[in-house]
């Protein structure tokens, strides 16, 4: 477990489990080998061996019905998942769905609310393992408190774990969370900064596989940006890169979920609670998941 986890009565964790930063966890019980992404809430909840919930999920309530959570699933960020629901072994549930019913094995489930996308056809190739990448972090001498950047301002409750650079004048609101390095799964890795861009309260910015952002970003409190996915046609679910770029001057609302691979151009607006999984052309709006879109350029 890192640092902030909260785990409440009745919480049970199998070995081999990884909690990252600011999760809380009640009356959860974990098999061997689940992964918990940044700030997820989890109440209620009963995980099969090898599952995994991106950052910022919600799964459970305190109080309501057992939510079961099959060996070696998938939960995307910020998903949200009602008391009572069964998500089977090797099921994939998109970020930012809202599932009220149950989800087959190794069926993907998007949208809100959610809705069946399509079956897996996998390689068999045995669960997810995160066990080289646990090694890796907690082999960092300076995890969770890389050096900031001159020029540079944060908050109070930051978590440094990312190669940062750019700048100056750029700000990270209170409770701000950044990752990745170039020393990790991509070279890409870290988070590239133009001058005079914020980053609100609570954000989550995911950067291992790179993410760059131009000048006068606003990035809005509480907002998530992903830059890697995994490989839906292995049982293993690998990691794979989705680097995401946001152009000069736009502004991505608050508690927007961004997932790359994918390009945000320049004056661009993303609607809070958006959830943006494809390029947005410069000085557009999007209020919503984008399949399709004109590429930014």
């Amino acid at each position: 477990m890192e640092d902030a986890v909260i785990t409440g009565a009745g919480t049970v964790l199998g070995p081999g489990c990884w909690i990252r930063h600011g999760t809380e966890l009640t009356g959860a019980v974990l098999s061997a080998g689940v992964f918990l992404g940044f700030r997820c809430r989890i109440a209620g909840v009963h995980f099969g061996a090898a599952a995994m919930a991106a950052s910022l999920a919600r799964v459970g309530a305190p109080g309501g019905a057992t939510v079961e959570i099959g060996p070696g699933a998938w939960i995307g960020a910020a998903a949200e998942i009602v008391p009572g629901v069964r998500i089977g072994a090797g099921a994939v549930v998109a970020a930012g769905a809202h599932v009220a019913a149950d989800v087959p094995d190794d069926t993907v489930v998007v949208g809100r609310p959610a809705r069946v996308l399509r079956r897996r056809q996998v390689v068999e190739d045995g669960l997810p393992d995160m066990t080289a990448t646990v090694r890796a972090v907690r082999r960092r001498p300076d995890r969770n408190k890389a050096p900031l950047p001159d020029g540079w301002l944060a908050g109070p409750g930051v978590v440094l774990d990312a190669d940062l650079a750019g700048g100056p004048d750029v700000l990270l609101g209170p409770g701000v969370i950044t990752m990745g390095r170039a020393t990790g799964p991509s070279p890409h890795g870290g988070l590239r900064v133009g001058r005079g861009t914020r980053i609100g309260a609570g954000a989550v910015v995911e950067g291992s596989a790179g993410i760059d952002l131009g000048a006068g970003v606003d990035l809005g409190a509480g907002a998530l940006v992903v830059s890697s996915g995994h490989d839906l046609g292995r049982r293993s679910l690998p990691w794979r890169a989705g680097p995401v770029v946001i152009g000069d001057h736009a502004v991505i609302g608050a508690g927007a979920v961004l997932i790359g691979p994918l390009c945000v151009g320049a004056g661009a607006r993303v609607a809070p609670g958006a959830v943006v999984v494809a390029d947005v052309p410069p000085g557009h709006t999007t209020y919503g998941v984008l399949e399709r879109n004109a590429p930014c350029g």
